[in-house]
């Protein structure tokens, strides 16, 4: 695929169709250029660069400079982005203010299905950035450098954290750790990613996180479902203890708020003759 085209591909994902993209790109290296000339050298049909240049003008990624004959210059790749990234902040910002207005009838403990990776990983971020009291994690190494930054951040605001993986980890001081270290690419060989994310106890999202195919994950503030969560990773670190011969008892209780010490008292009521 030719050089234009390619990077033409990457302009439409900022909201430009085809034709403009390649208008933008051309001009970038031919300018000041005649809506003629841009026609010829960008391959955009005579009967619709009219159009095209008019949008980009409209938008301001392009001006004329001259009027006889009419010629036009880019607006710099890095001004562009200035002005779109401002443009759609406020145009974000309008919705929100006319949204605001609107009561939403939402159902408690409801779930919700996030779609794709890169859906999954920034859902992620959004909720460790949310984090105030605890943040619980079972992830692979790849998903993990994905959240390093965000996590290291929760960890410098006090956020108390504890991660299990199976997978190597660069393990940042401040955080609960209970890795195996295994090869990630020896795991991938039978298991799949997959992630588990618990933030304050009050919302989880988990599920498999494939970068291939479009899966869903879970997200949701369901209590059934945090505690099924929550239990996993528990089970999951108290058996890297046994295997490793470490003590996590202290981890574990922290993450049950005394559960265990009540459910060791009903047990002991139940069968006294059984120590706990």
């Amino acid at each position: 695929m030719p050089q234009i085209e390619q990077i033409a591909m990457r302009v439409k994902e900022l909201g430009f169709t085809a034709y403009e993209a390649k208008a933008y790109i051309s001009l970038l290296q031919n300018s000041p250029a005649t809506r003629y000339e841009l026609s010829k050298l960008s391959g955009v049909p005579r009967s619709a660069i009219y159009n095209v240049i008019h949008k980009l003008e409209e938008i301001g990624a392009v001006s004329s400079v001259s009027t006889n004959p009419e010629k036009y210059v880019p607006l710099p790749p890095d001004k562009l982005f200035d002005l779109l990234e401002q443009q759609f902040f406020n145009r974000i910002k309008s919705a929100q203010d006319s949204l605001e207005d609107f009561e939403m009838d939402m159902e408690p403990d409801h779930l919700w299905n996030i779609l794709g990776y890169e859906n999954l990983i920034i859902k992620c971020k959004e909720l460790i950035q949310q984090a105030k009291d605890s943040l619980y994690l079972s992830l692979w190494h790849r998903e993990f450098e994905l959240l390093r930054e965000e996590i290291l951040a929760a960890s410098q605001r006090g956020v108390k954290i504890i991660i299990h993986s199976f997978t190597e980890l660069d393990e940042l001081r401040g955080i609960h750790f209970f890795c195996y270290h295994l090869k990630e690419s020896e795991l991938e060989k039978f298991w799949t990613h997959k992630i588990i994310l618990i933030v304050d106890k009050s919302e989880i999202l988990m599920g498999e996180a494939d970068t291939v195919q479009p899966k869903k994950t879970v997200w949701t503030n369901n209590r059934a479902m945090i505690d099924i969560a929550l239990n996993h990773i528990i089970l999951d670190i108290t058996i890297f203890g046994i295997r490793v011969h470490r003590d996590v008892n202290k981890i574990v209780a922290s993450m049950q708020n005394g559960e265990t010490d009540y459910l060791g008292k009903l047990l002991k009521e139940r069968y006294p003759e059984i120590e706990y």
